[in-house]
């Protein structure tokens, strides 16, 4: 009898994590399903086809909108968006990883001050559904904080299939490139004197208690 409960307790945890795991929903509204806050919001569709192929990357360097204190700011991305077309094959890429870096104040990839806000890979749904909006909500928000001297980001995107030829087709613009959305927050940091204030001030309060 224990033996069954303890089967049945795996599996159902087994079950448990499989229903939660995330995966990219082509067909889905970026902006209703992400927002409402925005780092970077240009997925539509419409406009002209950029694709990707396995081992190549889209690499596009965008600028997000940050909120900027002294001592800079903590950047919290919850998901991205794109937009695909109908073409299946040229969506018959089966899981995708993407890394988020911020290229510091020059604004320059691999120019010493990157950092990377973090990496994930998820399922794509095979076959493809069809044209239309794609969203790529994170199990686990990427954070990190940074300078904030600069405001632009290299958003690596790499499809990948079993046969080692995964690809992706995303809507791009004239002047824009790949048009991506990155949800998510900027949130200022205080300078560090402002931290000690407010320890300075929590101990106050101990020592009246």
């Amino acid at each position: 009898m224990r033996w069954c409960v303890s089967i049945l307790f795996l599996a159902g945890l087994m079950l448990a994590g499989t229903a939660n795991a995330a995966m990219i929903q082509p067909q889905t509204d970026v902006t209703a399903t992400l927002g409402p806050s925005f780092l970077l919001d240009d997925a539509s569709t419409g406009g002209n086809d950029v694709t990707i192929n396995e081992p190549s990357a889209a690499n596009p360097q965008r600028d997000f909108v940050l909120n900027v204190g002294p001592g800079g700011t903590q950047v919290t991305i919850t998901g991205i968006g794109w937009a695909s077309s109908a073409s299946t094959i040229a969506n018959d890429a089966t899981s995708v990883t993407t890394t988020i870096t911020y290229l510091g104040a020059g604004g320059t990839f691999g120019g010493g001050d990157d950092v990377v806000i973090g990496s994930v890979t998820d399922a794509y749904p095979q076959p493809h559904p069809g044209a239309g909006e794609v969203v790529w909500a994170f199990d686990t928000p990427l954070v990190a904080n940074i300078d904030g001297l600069g405001t632009k980001f290299r958003i690596n995107i790499t499809p990948s299939n079993g046969a080692g030829n995964g690809s992706l087709r995303f809507k791009s613009a004239t002047g824009i490139g790949i048009k991506l959305s990155v949800a998510g927050t900027s949130v200022p940091i205080p300078e560090p004197a402002s931290f000690a204030m407010l320890g300075v001030g929590g101990l106050m309060l101990l020592r009246r208690r």
